[in-house]
């Protein structure tokens, strides 16, 4: 009776032992969020042949997981005048939360430019996909997408943020 004791408690300890990793895996779970940011063009240096300008962001966002955040990106931009359309990337996105903590985003997309009663925009879709971050953001994996919209006559641009995230 004690070794049936015994064995039957040595088989619950294995499975629960063998079930913690599973369980202890990250889920994936919704992303999103907005963005604006201010936009600066600057020369092409380190894109390939083609790239018109190197586009950089700075601003502020909302997100979840992350809160208030400030948010950083960057890519190279190819702009085919005659259509009035362009592609970009791959470029890097970086939040980061009010803790310090990042994550990071790979992303490229396309654009169209389109006249707004405000002046010349550039409307956006862009493909993005999580590579890790700091903090407990580190290890991090997730893909999305973001809409958003340039006014080149202020120079800013607002975007919104919508995916699924695990860490």
């Amino acid at each position: 009776m004690k070794r049936m004791f015994w064995a039957a408690t040595l088989v619950a300890t294995l499975c629960l032992a063998l079930a913690a990793p599973v369980a202890a895996a990250d889920p994936s779970r919704p992303f999103g969020g907005h963005d604006r940011v201010v936009d600066t063009f600057v020369t092409p240096t380190t894109c390939p042949a083609g790239a018109l300008w190197r586009y950089v962001g700075t601003g502020t966002g909302v997100f979840l997981h992350l809160g208030n955040a400030t948010v950083s990106l960057t890519h190279c931009t190819f702009v085919d005048f005659a259509s009035g359309t362009g592609t970009f990337g791959p470029g890097t996105v970086t939040l980061t939360a009010a803790n310090g903590d990042e994550l990071h985003l790979v992303h490229s997309g396309a654009f169209s430019l389109v006249m707004t009663p405000d002046g010349l925009a550039s409307v956006f879709d862009m493909t993005w996909v999580v590579a890790g971050g700091t903090g407990r953001f580190a290890g991090a994996t997730g893909a999305g997408t973001t809409h958003g919209s340039s006014l080149l006559s202020t120079g800013t641009t607002a975007a919104s943020y919508e995916g699924e995230i695990a860490y």
